[in-house]
């Protein structure tokens, strides 16, 4: 058997809510959790990048994008497996500079990913973080949902790139809930599985006096199966706090919950053709998510 694990994390890196020492025992807390990947977001100082790599000491491998001042998308992946391969690539419409959605425009959100192969399979690991909505609007005419649903499209576009021999897994902060339009389109127009689909765990936990309405899931772990390979999926919702430090402030370490996934496979199935296919796939199996 052969198998692949990740953590993805909004890490509400912004530039203050002492950013600087509460991001580096977020490092150290991640650094103990039993995972192959860490998919960060909102990692938004350049000096942030480095800070969050020297606490993940046990992993080596390390993909960010550094720009004027802070990582492209604000997203960086570390890794305990090489890749052979990383790429990043911005959203074409991420608002204006002189829009709500300023702050999108100015980070270049976009598309990163890795490229890995183990035991012979291909696994491409996509980490993406769209645009805020700010209104929380979701029906088509709001112009802040056009532009999520262009950024969609072209995450579809990437994701249609990847060979169908290849695992694909798809993380990050979407800005959209599981009721929205958005989310269906994505998920049937890729043909992907979402574990946590009747979680109604919300990923996001909001401050005080932030509307209920927010309260809910913005966070994905998606999984579009390789063809003629049996797959079992697991995934969870875990919140992240340092329940050592004595101080509430301190236990604080970001706004969002994490998400984990881990995909495990039949090495045989790569040596066959023989299994018995469902539909275009075969062998999906989904545990306790």
């Amino acid at each position: 058997m052969y198998s692949i694990s990740l953590l993805s994390l909004n890490t509400f890196g912004i530039p203050f809510y002492l950013g600087w020492e509460r991001l580096g025992r977020l490092a150290n807390y991640l650094d103990r959790l039993p995972f192959d990947l860490v998919c960060l977001q909102e990692i938004q100082q350049n000096a942030y990048a480095p800070l969050v790599e020297r606490g993940l000491t046990t992993y080596p491998h390390s993909a960010y994008e550094r720009h004027r001042y802070a990582p492209k998308g604000g997203l960086a992946i570390f890794s305990r497996i090489p890749w052979m391969d990383r790429r990043f690539e911005v959203y074409s419409e991420r608002g204006t500079w002189s829009s709500i959605s300023f702050a999108d425009w100015a980070l270049h959100k976009g598309i990163q990913s890795v490229n890995l192969e183990i035991g012979g399979l291909p696994v491409f690991v996509v980490n993406t973080h769209l645009n805020a909505n700010y209104s929380g609007v979701w029906h088509q005419a709001n112009h802040l949902t056009r532009i999520l649903h262009r950024q969609v499209q072209q995450l579809t576009q990437a994701i249609s790139s990847f060979p169908a021999e290849s695992l694909v897994l798809i993380c990050g902060d979407f800005n959209f809930p599981r009721s929205s339009y958005l989310y269906k389109e994505l998920i049937a127009r890729n043909h992907l599985v979402d574990p946590l689909a009747d979680d109604k765990r919300p990923s996001y936990r909001p401050f005080p006096f932030v509307p209920s309405k927010w309260k809910t899931s913005l966070d994905y772990v998606l999984v579009r199966p390789p063809h003629q390979v049996g797959v079992v999926v697991s995934a969870d919702l875990v919140t992240i706090e340092d329940t050592r430090s004595r101080l509430k402030i301190q236990r604080f370490l970001t706004d969002h919950n994490a998400l984990t996934l881990e995909i495990s496979w039949d090495s045989a199935d790569l040596r066959s053709k023989s299994a018995e296919r469902t539909g275009d796939r075969i062998g999906f199996q989904l545990l306790n998510a």
